[in-house]
């Protein structure tokens, strides 16, 4: 189990999820309410999952296209649920509610990511 944290934890490196967790703390410090501004923060999410992108491909060496944008969606799918009251007015089709859709597209990608293997950065890569 410990293998399987891991090897989820790496699908969400330190660097952007820590810079979008400073970026709540700071508008939480300025008086901006969790529930306010989920137009700007989505902007902000996005241009994170860009630079999630740019350091899979230049410190792990990941090249798929196809990992990128599992990589992407996996990003946004966090943010939705650690964010979940900021964008809970944001409209999705038909009746469906962001408090019940970001879960679930959690459970899938985590359960998407047990058949891919673990993103390994360059350096650790030729120890093995």
């Amino acid at each position: 189990m410990d293998k399987r944290l891991d090897n989820l934890r790496l699908y969400f490196p330190a660097e952007v999820t820590g810079s979008y967790l400073a970026i709540q703390s700071l508008f939480k410090a300025n008086g901006i309410r969790a529930t306010e501004e989920p137009w700007l923060m989505a902007g902000i999410a996005l241009a994170l999952a860009v630079v999630d992108i740019f350091i899979y491909w230049k410190f792990y060496k990941i090249t798929s296209w196809l990992l990128h944008v599992v990589l992407f969606c996996g990003f946004i799918i966090w943010v939705l649920n650690i964010d979940t009251a900021r964008y809970a007015d944001v409209r999705l089709p038909g009746t469906l509610r962001i408090e019940i859709v970001a879960p679930i597209l959690l459970i899938f990608y985590s359960l998407l990511t047990l058949f891919i293997s673990e993103p390994v950065r360059a350096k650790d890569a030729q120890k093995r």
